[in-house]
């Protein structure tokens, strides 16, 4: 893909722009889902750098082979690490469509929100786990509705309940396009895995920069998103 893909996403956020207020509106009015244009720009994004892309992917599963290897503390470790290590794919993506310098190391930058992160992914996992014993399809529902938790939780600063309502209220304003969007890339995913597993380390990121691509295009409508901290610049 070529760089005008990405030219619509570059421009700064509005500064009065209101989260809640957005979400809302989203909820009252619904949105588009357009899993075509995500996918492009997603491949554009990745693209941009997709050497560091595929090293921190690569980084993420071994913490995760090693952390199986591990009884029970492995298991532990897995559930308190994978939501800001996972985090981290948004993160980078989200200074690329802000033509933002950014380091290896902001992948890592989920670490600043690790206690929310943490209780947002134990506490959704937990009520996807027993919406499974009743009867899977309530399950099926909250795992797809809480797919923005964590990108709620990071860019707009909410803590992890207020993130898995309004993830879960949003999204199920087009829940079957969510759920038609997961279908896709999980497709794309088992491609992946069929060459050998390495084709994974591409589009396991393609689908994380994708979620974020798809909730920047709907929430910010294509302007780019920036982490609610008091400093976005660093040096590259």
């Amino acid at each position: 893909m070529s760089d005008n893909v990405l030219d619509q996403n570059v421009l700064d956020s509005a500064q009065d722009f209101s989260y809640p207020q957005r979400f809302q509106e989203l909820m009252d009015n619904g949105y588009t889902v357009d899993i075509g244009q995500t996918l492009n720009k997603a491949w554009a994004v990745l693209n941009k750098d997709i050497g560091s892309f595929i090293g921190y992917t690569a980084i993420l599963l071994a913490i995760n082979v090693v952390l199986g290897l591990i009884p029970f503390v492995g298991s532990l470790a897995s559930i308190v690490l994978n939501a800001p290590l996972g985090i981290g794919f948004a993160i980078v993506t989200s200074k690329i469509l802000n033509d933002e310098p950014y380091t290896f190391n902001d992948f890592f930058k989920g670490f600043d929100y690790v206690g929310q992160l943490f209780l947002g992914g134990l506490v959704s996992g937990i009520f996807v786990i027993i919406g499974c014993f009743l009867l899977l399809i309530p399950g099926i529902y909250l795992g797809i509705a809480y797919s923005w938790v964590s990108i709620i939780i990071v860019f707009a600063g909410y803590e992890f309940w207020d993130a898995m309502e309004t993830s879960r209220k949003v999204i199920t304003k087009k829940w079957f396009w969510f759920l038609l969007f997961m279908f896709v890339f999980g497709l794309i995913n088992v491609a992946g895995a069929l060459v050998c597993g390495l084709g994974l380390l591409i589009t396991m990121p393609l689908t994380s920069i994708a979620m974020f691509v798809l909730f920047n295009d709907i929430v910010h409508g294509g302007v780019s998103s920036d982490l609610p901290t008091k400093d976005h610049e660093f040096s590259s």
